[in-house]
Formats: structure tokens, sequence, C-alpha cells
């Protein structure tokens, strides 16, 4: 938040914690705002901007606590056919992206369940893997709903740009 008022600091901190019933952010424009300022210049809007945890090296539940890289939390967007995870930096008072996915080349998108909870899990085209969990009421509780309905967008951008065949 490149010269941003305390207000809108105050804001951004507030939804990225605790207190919101769910996971999109997307109808915010502080948030949103903020997640278009650390985009590279030439990405388009974003088409989703949800609260996540992002689990690096994990397959889903069960693998969480088994990659040393252990987890961030922050903000997952969908902007044209990119994820980007981004991480609030409180001594910049800014969003930075800390990892990027290209969807139409992931090998596999799917949701892993787990009782009332859900995580979105990518492989890439590299067999490495990323789980985020798209959460509700701050870091309380998963929201399935919407890691159901990103899924789907994601699956529709791969569908989009496979090549057809003969």
């Amino acid at each position: 938040m490149r010269g941003a008022s305390l207000p809108v600091v105050g804001a951004v901190s507030a939804l990225l914690g605790a207190g919101c019933s769910s996971s999109d952010l997307s109808k915010d424009a502080e948030i949103t705002n903020e997640v278009v300022e650390c985009l590279p210049a030439d990405t388009p809007g974003p088409t989703v901007v949800a609260r996540a945890i992002w689990y690096p090296n994990s397959r889903g539940f069960g693998s969480t606590d088994a990659s040393p890289l252990g987890h961030a939390s922050g903000v997952l967007a969908l902007a044209d056919d990119k994820l980007w995870f981004m991480e609030w930096n409180d001594s910049l008072h800014h969003l930075d992206v800390i990892h990027a996915i290209a969807v139409a080349s992931a090998n596999r998108i799917s949701v892993a369940q787990f009782g009332n909870s859900a995580m979105l899990v990518v492989e890439s085209g590299n067999e490495s893997f990323d789980a985020f969990e798209l959460m509700n009421g701050g870091d309380w509780g998963s929201d399935p709903k919407a890691t159901a309905a990103l899924c789907a967008k994601l699956q529709a951008i791969r569908a989009r740009d496979l090549p057809s065949g003969p």
C-alpha cells in the first residue's frame, strides 16, 4: 500500500486476519487494489481474490505437515491464466507475490476433501505440488464452496487452452 492511509492499512490487515465469513475478498475494493498493485503491469485484473493458506510441496490433507517449507497465510488471486499467491509485507505495508502458477500448463488440478474442509491441489508441469486452503472467518475454517468454484474456473481455463485434436 505505497502511500496508503492508516485506515486502509487497518482494513487490509483486518480482512486478511479474522472476522469475515467468506474467503471471497473480490468485492472489497481496497484488497483488490492491493492485489492489482502487486501484479505485473500487463496482467489483467483478477477474477478471483480469496483469503487462503498456501501449503508448498503438499498434495492435500495428510501431507501439509510433511513439507519443510511449512505454510503461508495470505491472498490467492486468479488473474488471466495464472494463480498468484500473495503475502502481506507488514514492514512495507503492501502485498508481495511469493508464488505464481500457470494454470494452462498444470498437469492436474483437483479438490482434496477431509470432512467439511477442502483444498485446491495443483500439480504443475514440473511435477511439483501446491495446495491452497481457501479460508472463511480468518484462519478458522475452510471454504469448500469457494474452493470448488475456483477449481471449476481453473478447469475451464485449462479446457480453453488445450490444443484441439486432429
